[in-house]
């Protein structure tokens, strides 16, 4: 086992930071989630704790994406459809992770569902926050001017 943590490689930062208050908050959440997720599994956890934080992500994710899209509707944000793809493929892929964790045995958690748990973290966090986040955060700041505060009042 590593002496090293995801924390180290997924800190959440102003460098993450969308400049919308909500979102950034709805973000650094996932984040504080996609960790625990990550510390049950690697303390080996029960299964059942693994499940019910899954679960718990799915729902998070599905609030905050409906969140996103609509401000993302409001701001006129030319790639919505592409950044809603995104979000329809990240939960089926959640939706498939908390079938495949549902069909495991309960107990210890094995070391197959935990890589797979921390591929997909990676992915919400570190892939999709920082790449794809991060391209409707530059148009948001280039459609209001570089204003400091380029989202409408929500």
């Amino acid at each position: 086992m590593s002496q090293f943590s995801l924390r180290q490689l997924i800190g959440w930062g102003d460098h993450l930071k969308v400049d919308h208050p909500q979102i950034d908050a709805q973000h650094e959440a996932i984040f504080t989630l996609a960790l625990e997720i990550s510390e049950v599994w690697h303390k080996h956890g029960n299964l059942a704790q693994l499940r019910a934080l899954a679960e718990k992500l799915h729902k998070v994710l599905e609030a905050h994406f409906g969140y996103e899209e609509q401000q993302l509707a409001a701001i006129g944000y030319p790639k919505l459809a592409e950044h809603r793809a995104e979000h329809r493929t990240m939960l089926d892929e959640m939706q498939v992770l908390r079938t495949r964790l549902d069909g495991l045995e309960s107990g210890a958690i094995q070391a197959e569902p935990g890589y797979l748990v921390l591929n997909y973290i990676l992915g919400v966090t570190v892939g999709h926050i920082f790449h794809s986040d991060m391209d409707y955060c530059v148009f948001a700041r280039q459609a209001a001017g570089d204003d400091a505060y380029p989202w409408r009042a929500t």
